[in-house]
């Protein structure tokens, strides 16, 4: 193998490492806004037989539940969690389908291959939000065990920040990256 064929092998398996990372993390984000969006509806049903229940009993805290009823369903619909789900879903297909293209293109691809490979990544990243870091370390790492890659490439990720990964990136700049993937 001719030292150009070796660097394209090489950015092969760095590119596809990172598509395979990237359709875990919108994977996650899917179940997260799936999560959040079967709550918010199951709080809404909850307080709202429960205002239901208060109005035709005349009991004080109709306008308590009441209040709550609205206050769940403002979040639901400022969230928008369901069709956020629905972006992320459709991101981590997209992401599939250029895996499973490369897949099919094989190990001995070209320069110009790889090229157009790189390219549909861009075209997908375009559509994506901005990341949150610490959600995309840990997919880092899931992809890290699952490939079978040595564990030093595993980023130390704190049990809060881990909590907290599809809300908020809490203190990101204490991880610290271990691994030569893009």
């Amino acid at each position: 193998m001719t030292a150009d064929a070796e660097a394209v092998a090489h950015d092969r398996l760095s590119l596809l490492f990172a598509v395979r990372r990237s359709r875990r993390y919108h994977l996650h984000r899917q179940q997260f806004f799936a999560r959040l969006n079967f709550l918010a509806g199951f709080l809404a049903a909850l307080a709202g037989s429960a205002t239901m229940a208060s109005v035709l009993l005349a009991s004080e805290w109709a306008a308590w539940l009441a209040a709550g009823t609205a206050i769940v369903g403002a979040i639901e619909l400022a969230g928008q969690t369901t069709t956020r789900a629905g972006l992320h879903g459709d991101l981590a297909r997209e992401f599939t389908v250029l895996e499973r293209d490369m897949e099919l293109g094989g190990e001995d691809i070209d320069q110009q291959e790889l090229r157009t490979f790189r390219a549909r990544r861009l075209d997908i990243e375009m559509k994506e939000p901005p990341p949150y870091y610490v959600l995309n370390v840990i997919c880092h790492n899931e992809e890290v065990l699952a490939g079978g890659y040595p564990r030093d490439h595993v980023v130390p990720v704190r049990w809060w920040q881990r909590v907290f990964a599809s809300l908020v990136d809490l203190r990101p700049h204490l991880l610290e990256k271990s691994a030569p993937t893009s």
